[in-house]
């Protein structure tokens, strides 16, 4: 069995009024047979959280298009993994949000998948090596769709040995910011 040691950066959330001075990200090592819903609940600990909410992971490919999305297991209705955009839509986004230097074939695959979404997936029936971590570019996590905790997450490391327990936290950088910013402050 493999394991592997995933970086797990949280982002900055501007309207939440979080900025940290320094990265604020957790290493955490899960095995091939974890799911994805193993997966939440490390980070969800590694940054100190305490209510529970609805979380969404985004498989990306190297050049960062969005591939598929895993849902918690209560939002999962084995729909499509976002909303299909039609050809202006994706022409508006294309000129508007993707860098000149995109090659045309990363255009392409974004166009595919944005008029033709893949299904979304079960985060709880969904293991760490279905998603070919090797092989993926990254993943992005948001956990609580109403406060928008952004993460981006990347393979750090593979090692050839099974995880017998948990994930677990092998590094981390940064204070984990309350849940719930006091914004009085």
């Amino acid at each position: 069995m493999t394991s592997y040691v995933f970086r797990v950066w949280l982002l900055p959330n501007l309207p939440l009024e979080l900025e940290p001075d320094e990265e604020v990200w957790r290493d955490i090592e899960v095995d091939g047979s974890h799911t994805l819903a193993e997966f939440h609940e490390a980070i969800f600990e590694a940054f100190e959280r305490w209510d529970s909410h609805a979380y969404e992971f985004i498989t990306r490919n190297e050049d960062g298009i969005a591939l598929r999305s895993y849902v918690h297991p209560q939002l999962y209705d084995g729909g499509p993994s976002w909303r299909a955009m039609d050809d202006a839509e994706i022409d508006r986004f294309i000129d508007q949000a993707v860098p000149d230097d995109a090659s045309e074939d990363a255009k392409a695959r974004f166009r595919e998948l944005q008029s033709n979404p893949p299904p979304e997936g079960n985060a709880a029936d969904t293991t760490i090596d279905e998603l070919n971590p090797e092989e993926l570019g990254a993943l992005s996590y948001t956990f609580d769709m109403g406060d928008n905790w952004e993460h981006y997450i990347e393979l750090q490391d593979t090692r050839n040995a099974s995880l017998d327990s948990s994930p677990v936290v092998v590094d981390e950088q940064g204070d984990a910011p309350s849940q719930y910013p006091d914004m009085d402050e």
